[in-house]
């Protein structure tokens, strides 16, 4: 099965950014289709197409600029996967970013190594990653299933209502991230986290709790759990706990805090 291409989009109005581009995209192990603009609204228009899969955007273009040209395109719902890229870096660009959703902000010149570094997570977020949700409440679930709807990587979702529908679940080792409740009926968390890691000692378990305990944490990280998450939880701790999972290297806004800006719209599902 040919593998389809990824279109990339580069809006910058240095002809020298889209030939440094073009060469990684030349080398690049999988195949990309590269869009240029060289101005905020050619961006818009080629964003408008739907058919973008990633972007890296420069602040600063003609008519323009490439902040109001992403604000513009998630205002309509757009999800695409933005970089922005600026030959200046401030606490107030990194956190408009972060309002922006963008995933990364590179301040040039940055080496191509730093968009290989991108290109390689767009990748793996774009791959289903099989999750199964274990909690004995519904509602919780539901909850969780919602955050995870938001993350920036693929999900495809399963849900167990206890420990021991999880392990039947699970069984065949169908899944890549498993969330798990520690506090249910029948086997606990800390159980049904044995059970399953007797059964595949590589699993990527995340324990969740409502409760505030640290000892409790403790002890199921050194049993073995990759992380364990305090409800309720965001879709920016889900995905630097997928990051981790996958030994990718978080990005720079990871760090930056949220702006007091006025609030994007839901994107959707």
């Amino acid at each position: 099965m040919v593998s389809p291409k990824v279109r990339m989009l580069v809006g910058d109005d240095s002809k020298v950014v889209h030939t440094l581009f073009a060469d990684i995209v030349e080398k690049w192990s999988k195949p990309i289709t590269m869009l240029s603009a060289y101005n905020g609204r050619q961006c818009v228009a080629q964003l408008e197409q739907g058919r973008v899969d990633l972007a890296f955007i420069d602040v600063s273009m003609p008519e323009m600029n490439g902040m109001e040209a992403i604000a513009r395109m998630r205002y309509a719902g757009d999800r695409t996967f933005v970089t922005l890229m600026s030959g200046q870096g401030s606490d107030i660009r990194f956190q408009l970013a972060r309002y922006l959703r963008t995933y990364e902000f590179l301040v040039k010149p940055f080496r191509p190594d730093d968009v290989r570094r991108i290109l390689a997570i767009h990748q793996r977020v774009s791959l289903p990653t099989r999750v199964v949700i274990v909690d004995d409440s519904a509602t919780v679930r539901r909850m969780v299933k919602r955050i995870l709807a938001n993350s920036m990587f693929n999900m495809q979702v399963a849900e167990a209502g206890n420990g021991e529908d999880a392990l039947v679940m699970c069984a065949s080792g169908g899944f890549d991230i498993l969330f798990l409740d520690y506090n249910m009926p029948g086997l606990n968390g800390l159980e049904t986290l044995a059970g399953l890691l007797s059964r595949n000692p590589y699993a990527k378990i995340i324990m969740m709790s409502g409760a505030r305990d640290d000892a409790l944490a403790k002890e199921a990280l050194a049993r073995g759990a990759l992380e364990f998450l305090h409800k309720p939880f965001f879709p920016r701790e889900i995905d630097r706990v997928l990051h981790m999972a996958y030994d990718l290297i978080p990005p720079m806004l990871d760090d930056v805090s949220d702006g007091d800006f006025p609030k994007l719209p839901p994107l959707p599902v």
